[in-house]
């Protein structure tokens, strides 16, 4: 040991002792609540490491309470203490000291715990000093404390998706198809944009009312409760392999360079009836109508691939009992940000971008993409499976 860690030992261990008898004479013990999980390895460092030495220097003078994480009565207390003490790291292990100093993760227990317990120590020889309170946190408040965690959770998760979905190679493709049947069309400007228009309005139309359709059947569904847990589960199952897949695409297409070698895209057979669908309905009814019907037409067909995303995410919007209003909110967040790389590269188009150019960039950000899809598919097998 160092000359200096021997001074700061000597000193601490001098200063504990020096208010060791006005805080028993206080009758005040230093409040240590620690947050933690069954099989957690950090946690059962800080039990078998930080324990004995935190016993050994303030034996007497702290009283320990431990919070399971994995109890849904834990969850609404530790969410009270990040909101008083400003804190919002999510670490596997937590120790809050006094109710007021809240340390997450086993660096920062480790490194600053034993100095924040003599700090409390310390303030309790202070004229006027009174005890810390805990938060009180009543039923409904509790209730309200994680609904309000999880909506802000599930409004990230459905943002990511929408804008994930929008940039899936399934709908890319089907785009760049689109601009391609514009191009032969040899279309005029003022035509392009109105098509364009109407494609992309029936897209996020016919893709709410596919969401909109989905939450209300299962919702309607006898024995809900059960339904629902039984999807979430085989769902989140199915993520895994579909993250393997996307994870898979993204090492053989950086190799090779060859659509081909991509899994998850739309199926041929699916592919071939989006493109005679785009041939025969385009012009049908002027710019306006054609485009809607084309939009609706095409979107209804490709969410036989884009529904990898959107589905497991209208999933985790159940899972989390959203009012009508919170699935409104949350179903157009997630189709405006569907139809945003849409709208984007569509007057990108409009204003002269090549096909060419689209297709590189394509294959320029298709590993990319597919890299993120796979992080996506992970992360909502653990949500589904154990949020």
């Amino acid at each position: 040991m160092s000359v200096f860690k021997k001074i700061a030992s000597t000193s601490l261990l001098v200063l504990t002792l020096t208010f060791s008898a006005g805080a028993a004479a206080t009758a005040e013990h230093v409040s240590l609540d620690f947050f933690f999980s069954p099989g957690c390895t950090e946690c059962e460092h800080i039990k078998r490491e930080v324990f004995p030495e935190l016993e050994s220097r303030f034996e007497g003078l702290y009283e320990l309470t431990s919070h399971d994480m994995t109890l849904s009565e834990t969850i609404p207390l530790l969410l009270a203490y990040q909101e008083r003490c400003g804190n919002t790291d999510n670490g596997r292990v937590s120790i809050v000291v006094d109710h007021t100093v809240f340390l997450s993760g086993l660096e920062a227990i480790s490194a600053g715990l034993f100095d924040r317990v003599n700090e409390a120590l310390v303030n309790r020889q202070k004229p006027g000093w009174t005890p810390p309170a805990p938060p009180v946190i009543k039923g409904e408040e509790a209730k309200t404390v994680v609904r309000e965690r999880a909506s802000a959770l599930t409004f990230s998760v459905v943002a990511v998706g929408g804008l994930l979905d929008g940039f899936n190679p399934c709908a890319i493709s089907t785009l760049i198809f689109f601009m391609s049947v514009l191009t032969i069309a040899k279309a005029s400007k003022r035509v392009r944009l109105l098509v364009g228009m109407s494609f992309i309005t029936a897209s996020f139309l016919v893709y709410t009312g596919l969401g909109l359709g989905f939450l209300f059947a299962f919702r309607q569904a006898p024995h809900f409760t059960l339904v629902k847990k039984v999807i979430e589960v085989v769902l989140g199952l199915c993520m895994l392999p579909l993250a393997v897949l996307s994870f898979r695409d993204a090492f053989r297409f950086r190799k090779s360079q060859r659509p081909d070698d991509v899994t998850l895209q739309i199926p041929k057979a699916i592919k071939n009836r989006i493109h005679a669908f785009m041939n025969s309905r385009l012009g049908v009814g002027g710019p306006v109508l054609g485009g809607l019907v084309t939009g609706a037409g095409v979107t209804i067909l490709e969410s036989v691939c884009t529904g990898q995303s959107y589905v497991p995410v209208l999933m985790y919007m159940l899972k989390n009992n959203h009012s009508d209003s919170g699935s409104w909110l949350l179903l157009i967040t997630y189709n405006l940000l569907f139809v945003l790389p849409l709208a984007v590269v569509f007057v990108c188009f409009h204003r002269g971008m090549q096909l060419k150019a689209l297709i590189d960039w394509s294959k320029r950000n298709l590993v990319v993409v597919k890299i993120l899809l796979g992080l996506f598919f992970t992360a909502m097998a653990g949500l589904l499976l154990f949020a």
